[in-house]
């Protein structure tokens, strides 16, 4: 099959990020089976994605040349698209913009929804709430086929008769596998890795958690101190964006990683997140406070499980104390879990379901 992948509007550190890493993944397993793929990209800079093509607007401008410059920048892409011919469109779901509903007459489109977008854009304020509202059903309403990482998310889509739809959790490279060793701390090292402003990492819970129990060291991964509307204390390092390398630095110092500690934030209760299976990669014990999709099957000593409630790391502190010395000098080993996270696996699973939406089309 020749497939377009597209990227609207994705910033490009969270491209540096997990999500980046998955793309390309996703891309060489898909190209490794004879399948002929590229990334067309609609972003506001160049991101780290050679022999791809990219679609850049300027946004440092005003309100109504951004726009301008973004709708120029979409149809330049949806003229490369149509020059490509793809059999199959592979659409990270994105906010509406014009004239993206023109990508569906293309080609067979299926979407790949990675958040409840009804809550998320309602914590980013009431322009991108209503606009998302009113837009979301020409995406939805669209797409041929639908992929979503969690059952959960399976819930978000507005109804439509037939569509086909596949839940494929995210997953990890296990050929990429890279067992740190365990440091040699004198305390426990706690570490969460988060993007400004999405208040369901529970940022403020571990700063607190921190204030509580100074014995314990924190890392802050993708936040500042200017991001958090407290008071950071001695025994918390804000490190800001860090690129892939030195977050690997900072994970051979930590004890523990943690996952989304707030997810009913958002109204939600399950998640794969990338940045936790990119710990497991490390051999990382995990401290996670929701039902993941594929870590919540088995039992480790190395995974810690707490509710998914507002008051978790408070009610749990004891016990993530005792797990965070525990875990010091450990590190998960894979065999237990690696089914369950295969990557090659899930692709294969993916491009089952391209190749049903195409022949459903021909």
């Amino acid at each position: 099959m020749r497939i377009a992948y597209i990227t609207v509007h994705i910033a490009p550190e969270i491209m540096q990020g997990g999500v980046g890493k998955k793309i390309k993944t996703q891309m060489s397993l898909w190209r490794s089976v004879g399948h002929e793929v590229v990334l067309f990209s609609l972003t506001p800079s160049e991101i780290p994605f050679p022999g791809e093509l990219q679609f850049v607007f300027e946004v440092n401008t005003s309100l109504i040349k951004r726009e301008a410059n973004r709708i120029s920048g979409l149809m330049r892409m949806l003229d490369s698209i149509r020059s490509y011919k793809p059999d199959i469109i592979y659409l990270r779901f994105g906010l509406y913009s014009y004239p993206l509903h023109w990508l569906f007459k293309i080609a067979p489109t299926v979407l790949e929804v990675n958040s409840d977008d009804r809550a998320e854009y309602s914590m980013r304020g009431k322009f991108f709430y209503w606009m998302n509202r009113f837009t979301r059903s020409l995406t939805f309403a669209s797409a041929a086929g639908i992929v979503a990482p969690t059952q959960e998310l399976t819930g978000i889509y507005p109804p439509k008769k037939d569509q086909p739809s596949v839940v494929i959790s995210n997953g990890v490279d296990l050929t990429s596998v890279e067992i740190l060793p365990p440091p040699q701390n004198d305390k426990p090292v706690l570490t969460l890795v988060g993007t400004p402003g999405m208040n369901w990492h529970g940022v403020d819970k571990l700063v607190r958690f921190a204030q509580a129990n100074p014995d314990i060291l924190v890392n802050i991964v993708g936040y500042s101190a200017h991001d958090v509307s407290m008071s950071i204390p001695p025994n918390v390092t804000m490190h800001g964006f860090l690129s892939q390398p030195q977050i690997r630095e900072v994970f051979m110092k930590t004890d523990v990683a943690c996952g989304t500690l707030a997810l009913h934030r958002k109204g939600m209760r399950e998640a794969c997140p990338l940045k936790v299976r990119e710990a497991i990669l490390y051999g990382l014990p995990l401290l996670i406070a929701y039902h993941d999709t594929d870590l919540s099957q088995v039992d480790l000593p190395t995974i810690m499980q707490i509710p998914n409630s507002e008051d978790n790391l408070i009610t749990h502190a004891e016990s993530i104390r005792r797990f965070a010395y525990a875990m010091m000098g450990k590190r998960v080993y894979l065999d237990t879990i690696a089914p369950y996270l295969d990557q090659h696996q899930k692709e294969k699973t993916r491009l089952a379901f391209f190749e049903k939406i195409f022949m459903e089309s021909v």
